[in-house]
């Protein structure tokens, strides 16, 4: 006969059981990814930067795994190593500002990107990736969404949307001539709404272990993240230091960060804040240190020196859809004063509805 301690134990999971329908972690589980543990190198040669908290190992990312979470997608993103946690006794400029001031979410030394191609149809959505990332993903797998995991969102998102918004007045100029006040605000707001729907920077963060988990609302994705999207996965290492450009010196921007917070590379041996083992010649190399790729292609291929388009990963194995045939729309009055964001292809994203702000106010 069992003790009556543990029959209690026993009702009480049992009934905790039926009043979760007896759904376990798993039962969650919409899809997982893998990938090889050692290949944190990039091309193959790149060099971590000569520092004792980021070494071989940091940035190598073993698995991506989605759940369903409520009204939200669960990501957990698990690397080889423990995550090295910002510390209040180091400090990170000449300002004396520390790590843990800078990197409030509980990791510093990485970004991980995650590039959505939601409608798997070739010729639609985006194929650029972000700046200072230098790849460019195959016209098959264009992304209609990107989360991005940084150790600083609300100041990635903001580096990013007056790159966006510098690119599309320098893109008006060019095709119409000056600017004036009211185009300039259109150019604005079209630059916020382009980013609000297809930028999500994470700020439901959590650390455990080896594990980073990250919450990505429905009202951003459409849905739940399935398992016949693409995904493409990018870890580089982050730099959270202030920038300072040198137009800040003559009232510029004073925290301008072109490459968004990724580190980057260069020839020969390492320094504190560059990875090195960089090819000589080829300034627009790719940092990226570790990538998922579809099958048949390698990471050192993708990020090598000839530089062919980036294929998604698709949990489920569908094949895209074939392309659409836009049809014949014929001639589009003018409806006023064009506003002009970056390009971003034609979209048959699901409806996602009102999206929520891709970083709240702190």
């Amino acid at each position: 006969m069992l003790p009556r301690r543990s029959v209690s134990a026993l009702l009480l999971a049992s009934i905790l059981a039926a009043c979760s329908g007896g759904k376990t972690r798993e039962d969650a589980l919409l899809f997982r990814l893998t990938d090889p543990v050692g290949d944190d190198h990039g091309d193959g040669e790149l060099v971590y930067p000569r520092r004792t908290d980021l070494g071989r190992g940091d940035l190598d990312v073993v698995s991506v795994a989605a759940f369903a979470d409520g009204e939200a997608t669960r990501f957990e993103v698990t690397f080889a190593h423990p995550i090295a946690k910002p510390s209040r006794a180091q400090a990170v400029d000449l300002e004396g500002a520390t790590v843990a001031e800078r990197a409030r979410h509980g990791f510093y030394t990485f970004n991980v990107d995650l590039y959505v191609d939601q409608d798997r149809v070739p010729g639609s959505g985006r194929t650029d990736t972000l700046p200072g990332r230098g790849l460019t993903l195959a016209a098959d797998s264009g992304w209609e969404k990107a989360v991005v995991l940084t150790p600083r969102p609300y100041e990635a998102r903001e580096a990013l949307r007056k790159q966006w918004r510098q690119a599309a007045l320098d893109a008006y100029e060019k095709k119409t001539g000056p600017i004036g006040g009211k185009v300039e605000t259109e150019l604005n707001a079209a630059t916020e709404q382009e980013l609000e729907a297809r930028v999500f920077f994470p700020t439901v963060i959590q650390v455990s272990g080896r594990t980073v988990i990250f919450q990505v609302p429905d009202r951003f994705l459409g849905a739940h993240a399935s398992a016949d999207w693409g995904y493409g996965v990018a870890v580089t290492g982050a730099t959270i230091e202030r920038r300072v450009s040198l137009g800040g010196m003559f009232g510029g921007d004073v925290s301008a960060n072109s490459r968004l917070m990724a580190m980057g590379i260069m020839p020969g041996e390492p320094v504190n804040d560059r990875f090195g083992g960089g090819r000589k010649g080829d300034v627009s190399q790719s940092p990226v240190v570790d990538l998922l790729v579809a099958p048949g292609a390698t990471q050192e291929e993708v990020l090598g020196a000839t530089k062919p388009a980036w294929s998604v990963v698709v949990p489920s194995g569908k094949a895209a859809a074939p392309a659409a045939v836009a049809p014949d729309a014929g001639t589009v009055e003018d409806a006023g004063a064009p506003v002009e964001v970056p390009d971003a292809g034609p979209v048959e994203a699901p409806d996602a509805g009102s999206v929520g702000p891709s970083s709240p106010a702190p």
